[in-house]
């Protein structure tokens, strides 16, 4: 397990057992998403397919010396715990008190109640960063990705899954707080104009 206050400066260990930021920050996200999603993620072919997508990347590309995945904007913990149950190390950074609550609940062991800028998390401290289906969430997306990499270690790893395709742009991507969907090269050239190298780009994985 990651020494969550070596490596973040503005949090606060609460009875809860999850570190709070000492700040809270607007996310666009509606208020109610996580209660809906935990109520269905278990039982969902699609976030159980996409854990064993998630996972199969990971295992492929691991973090380097088995350091820690944080998984950052992760909701209610479903990834996080899917990352555990694979034998991965992970951390769970999530804003919504909601959702970081439900992922204490289904047993992710760390937990941090915060944005990535309320956390205070030190610059070439993390090992590796999930970003799965957050990108889209955030109004500056470059700026964001940019911030981030400085989180991030020599040789870190970054993972992300973004909604595809603008012209399936609808009313649920309103509700969901989304800004804009992706194409292939969409992402490829946000990620790469952030300063990462894309090691590879995966459309589908067949689950193990």
């Amino acid at each position: 397990m990651v020494d969550i206050a070596a490596i973040a400066a503005g949090l606060e260990l609460r009875d809860d057992g999850i570190w709070y930021g000492a700040e809270d920050q607007a996310v666009s996200y509606p208020a109610e998403g996580h209660g809906a999603c935990f109520a269905l993620e278990d039982a969902s072919f699609w976030f159980r397919h996409r854990n064993a997508c998630i996972v199969a990347a990971v295992r492929a590309f691991p973090p380097a010396d088995g350091g820690t995945i944080f998984d950052v904007g992760g909701g209610n913990g479903f990834v996080a715990r899917g990352l555990l149950d694979a034998g991965f190390d992970a951390v769970l950074l999530e804003p919504g008190a909601a959702g970081a609550r439900n992922a204490k609940r289904r047993g992710v062991r760390q937990v941090i109640c915060a944005t990535t800028d309320a956390a205070g998390l030190r610059d070439g401290s993390l090992a590796a960063v999930g970003l799965f289906d957050v990108i889209e969430h955030i109004d500056d997306d470059a700026a964001f990705l940019r911030s981030l990499r400085t989180k991030l270690r020599g040789g870190g790893r970054l993972y992300a899954t973004v909604p595809a395709f603008q012209t399936l742009w609808s009313k649920a991507d309103v509700v969901a707080g989304h800004f804009r969907r992706y194409s292939r090269d969409a992402i490829s050239r946000t990620i790469a104009d952030a300063g990462f190298a894309i090691y590879d780009m995966i459309r589908f994985v067949k689950p193990p």
